[in-house]
C-alpha cells in the first residue's frame, strides 16, 4: 500500500504536527504501508530517522498536457539536485491515495499562481487516477479580481474530483458549497485538534528524547508571537510591537514571569525584538529553542496560559487544556476560539479599533478563571475527538484497497 502526503512542510510546528499526525494514524492502522512525504523544498528535510520517505514535487512542476490525459515531466529543475522526477512519477503511478494536508493554499490571498498550482495537484491526481482527500484546511476568500473567470473555471473543473474536501471553517465551507456547488465538501475541525495524541514510535524509527527547558516559577505566562503579525500588508509593525510591549508590561505588573518562545522557525525575530525591550529584566526570559511539535506540547503544559499569534500554537495549547489569548487577524482564529468556547479571548491585532485595555481585562479574566477554562477545554476537546474523524474517509478508501488485494 502506497500513500502520498502533500501540502505539509517542516517550516512551522503546525505543518509538522499535521504531517506527524497523519503519518501516525496511517502507521497505526496500516503498519506496512509505504508513506511518502511530498514536498517542494530545494533540499531534503528528513534525517533518515523517520518511518516515512520524502520525494520532491512542486505543485506546478508536473504539467497536464493540452489533451488533459498526459503529464509533462521536466528533465531537470534548477537548483534541485537531490530529487528524481522519475521516482516522483513512479510514486504517483503506484499510489493508492493522496492525502493533502495544506493548511491554507486555495484562496485569493495567495493569488492566481498559488491557487492554480494547488488545483493542478488535483488534476495530476485525476490524470493518474489516484483518489485524493483534502484534509481539514482553510479555503478562500475567492475574490480574484481580473482573474475571477479563470479561477472560477479552474475550481469548478478540479474541485469535484477529490473523494472528500474538509473545510476547517464555515467561512470556507459556504462558498465551496453554495458558489461552486460542490457536493463533496463538509465542515471538520483541524486534524491535529480532532485527533488523539500520537506516539513517537509511529513517526520515528528511533524515538528522540523529549527534553525542554523548565519554567522557574509556577506563576508564569508564555508569549508566542507570529512574525506575520508584524509584516503583513497594511499592518503597522510598530503598533504591533507596542501592543506586545504593553501586554508584557501588564503581565509583569500581575507578578507573572514571562517566557518568549517561537512556534515557527522565523518567529525568533519578534521574540528577540521583544526581549530587547526588556533586556535588563530577568523576569522576561527568551528561549531560543526551535522546538519540535512534540517539544512544543511539553512546553505548553508548563504554563498557566499562553498568548499566541499562531493558529496551531493555540491548537497545541488547547490540546493540552491550556487556555490562551489568541492574537490573530484571520477568520480561522475566531472560528477556532468559538469552537473551543473561548471567543472572549481572541483579538484582531490589525483592527484599527483595538483597545489594549480590553486585552488586559481578558488576560485578568482568563487568569481568574483558569480552573474553569481548563475544564471547558478538556470537556470540549473530548467532544470533538469523539465526534467522528476525517481519517474515516482515508481508511474507507485504504480498507477497500486491502480487501481487493487480499482476495
Amino acid at each position: 500500500m502506497n500513500v502520498l502526503i502533500s501540502g505539509a512542510n517542516f517550516g512551522n510546528k503546525g505543518a509538522q504536527s499535521m504531517l506527524f499526525t497523519t503519518v501516525a494514524v496511517l502507521r497505526q492502522k496500516y503498519p506496512d504501508a509505504k508513506i511518502f512525504f511530498v514536498h517542494a523544498n530545494r533540499t531534503p528535510v528528513l534525517n533518515g530517522n523517520f518511518s516515512f520517505e520524502e520525494i520532491y514535487c512542486h505543485n506546478n512542476l508536473l504539467k497536464i498536457s493540452p489533451n488533459g490525459t498526459d503529464v509533462v515531466i521536466p528533465k531537470a529543475v534548477k537548483n534541485v539536485e537531490w530529487y528524481s522526477m522519475q521516482k516522483t512519477v513512479d510514486a504517483l503511478k503506484n499510489a493508492d491515495l493522496i492525502v493533502d494536508i495544506s493548511g491554507f493554499a486555495l484562496g485569493s490571498k495567495w493569488g492566481k499562481i498559488s491557487s492554480l498550482a494547488f488545483l493542478n495537484k488535483i488534476s495530476i491526481a485525476r490524470t493518474f487516477n489516484v483518489p485524493i482527500i483534502l484534509m481539514p484546511q482553510s479555503f478562500g476568500s475567492f475574490d480574484f479580481g481580473s482573474d475571477q473567470k479563470l479561477l472560477d473555471s479552474a475550481i469548478k473543473n478540479a474541485m469535484p474530483y477529490p473523494e472528500k474536501i474538509f473545510a476547517r471553517e464555515y467561512d470556507g465551507l459556504i462558498p465551496l458549497r453554495d458558489k461552486y456547488k460542490l457536493k463533496n465538501v463538509s465542515l471538520h475541525p483541524d486534524l491535529v485538534l480532532s485527533s488523539p495524541p500520537i506516539k513517537l514510535t509511529d513517526v520515528y524509527k528511533v524515538p528522540p528524547k523529549i527534553s525542554v527547558p523548565k519554567v522557574l516559577d509556577a506563576s508564569c505566562a508564555g508569549v508566542v508571537p507570529n512574525l506575520r503579525s508584524f509584516d503583513r500588508p497594511g499592518v503597522n509593525p510598530w503598533r504591533t510591537l507596542q501592543t506586545y510591549y504593553e501586554i508584557i508590561n501588564f503581565l509583569l505588573k500581575e507578578n507573572k514571569l514571562v517566557y518568549l518562545f517561537r512556534h515557527s522557525h522565523e518567529d525568533i525575530e519578534p521574540c528577540a525584538w521583544l526581549k530587547s525591550l526588556f533586556a535588563e529584566d530577568g523576569r522576561v526570559v527568551l528561549w531560543e529553542n526551535d522546538f519540535s511539535c512534540f517539544e512544543y506540547d511539553a512546553v505548553c503544559r508548563q504554563f498557566d496560559f499562553l498568548i499566541v499569534g499562531r493558529f496551531h500554537g493555540a491548537v497545541h495549547a488547547y490540546r493540552n487544556n491550556v487556555p490562551c489569548l489568541l492574537m490573530g487577524w484571520a477568520v480561522k482564529y475566531k472560528e477556532l476560539a468559538q469552537l473551543m468556547y473561548q471567543s472572549q479571548y481572541v483579538f484582531d491585532l490589525a483592527a484599527p479599533t483595538l483597545d489594549v485595555r480590553k486585552i488586559f481585562s481578558a488576560i485578568r479574566d482568563m487568569d481568574d478563571n483558569l480552573a474553569l477554562n481548563k475544564k471547558i477545554l478538556r470537556e470540549r476537546l473530548a467532544q470533538i475527538q469523539t465526534g467522528g474523524s476525517c481519517f474515516s474517509a482515508v481508511t474507507k478508501i485504504l480498507d477497500k484497497v486491502t480487501e481487493v488485494r487480499s482476495r
